[in-house]
């Protein structure tokens, strides 16, 4: 049965993604910012199917889009490192009938303006983040993130517990790294920033080390198209990265000595390159009252590879946290 599902879900989007190609030519183009062409026409649809609408804010100078859907308690979600709010449109689609979500491009990344001469560590990036959430009229909401996104997250409830119901780490960044990951010991044995590309050979390397095993659904016009656009980016998100690596991360210290104790959710893949699966113990450790997920043939970005698995889990421990 499941592998049937599985064709039946490569067929329809197999289907989506032809008649997206077919139609590029005759169809205006997306909002500036945003991919264009086919590839763009592909990620809108997919974006349609999990009841997002595209839109954009301006703080400090930046033009921010996001997206949002749903009904519901607010549900503030962050990308990783070279990521964009479409990382979390399947994930989404098995959400939004249960929240309002909100899926932002964090400042230098995704759609969002890009300044050369900006100031991108975490604790600027989290005060954007809180404006952010300020101009969508949110006092106190629900926030998750993945990798870079988990950081801020954390970093958030930190900083403006009482703006924060409760945080879900996919993967967080931030930590300590007591065992090293195959990435980090790269960048520190080399300098080389395997989260980087210059080109698609580049970027489908990236692709292969931060999943366990690409999903259905990644048409080679798609991948092109981000390829490019990780190519265009490559300058200012190897300065950013640096950046983070100057600064001393203990995502783990700087909540267990907060006033933001949980509730938490901690969801890590075992087979997680960029970032050690035992950072899920670490932060559990400082703060006892986060739960823990370890997600089998599960790599760096749990939400993008098993979209629905992830989803029905974090709505299960937020409906457990109704009856605590």
């Amino acid at each position: 049965m499941e592998t049937f599902k599985r064709t039946i879900k490569r067929m329809t989007h197999t289907a989506l993604a032809l008649a997206v190609f077919g139609l590029a030519a005759c169809t205006p183009s997306q909002p500036e910012g945003e991919i264009q062409g086919a590839a763009g026409l592909a990620i809108a649809a997919e974006r349609a199917l999990s009841g997002l609408d595209r839109k954009v804010l301006q703080i400090d100078g930046f033009v921010v889009p996001y997206l949002q859907g749903g009904e519901g308690d607010p549900l503030v979600l962050i990308h990783g490192f070279g990521g964009s709010k479409d990382n979390f449109n399947r994930v989404a689609r098995h959400l939004t009938k249960h929240y309002t979500v909100y899926a932002i491009d964090v400042p230098g990344f995704g759609a969002s303006t890009r300044d050369l001469q900006a100031d991108y560590v975490i604790n600027t990036q989290i005060d954007r983040i809180h404006a952010i959430i300020e101009k969508l009229g949110l006092n106190k909401t629900h926030i998750g993130g993945n990798s870079m996104g988990g950081w801020i997250s954390g970093a958030y409830a930190a900083k403006y517990p009482d703006h924060v119901q409760s945080v879900w780490f996919l993967a967080p960044a931030g930590l300590l790294e007591s065992r090293k990951s195959e990435v980090i010991q790269k960048f520190e044995q080399t300098g080389e920033i395997v989260l980087t590309a210059s080109n698609r050979e580049e970027f489908e390397r990236i692709v292969d080390v931060v999943m366990y095993e690409r999903p259905a659904f990644a048409p080679g016009f798609v991948v092109q198209a981000m390829a490019d656009r990780a190519a265009a980016d490559q300058p200012l998100h190897q300065r950013i990265y640096k950046d983070f690596k100057s600064v001393p991360s203990d995502l783990a210290s700087v909540l267990q000595n907060s006033e933001y104790q949980g509730p938490g959710l901690i969801v890590w893949g075992k087979e997680d390159r960029v970032l050690h699966v035992d950072g899920a113990a670490e932060l559990k450790t400082a703060v006892p009252r986060f739960d823990v997920i370890l997600m089998d043939q599960v790599g760096h970005v749990p939400m993008m590879e098993k979209p629905e698995q992830v989803a029905n889990d974090y709505v299960a421990w937020r409906q457990g946290l109704g009856k605590q």
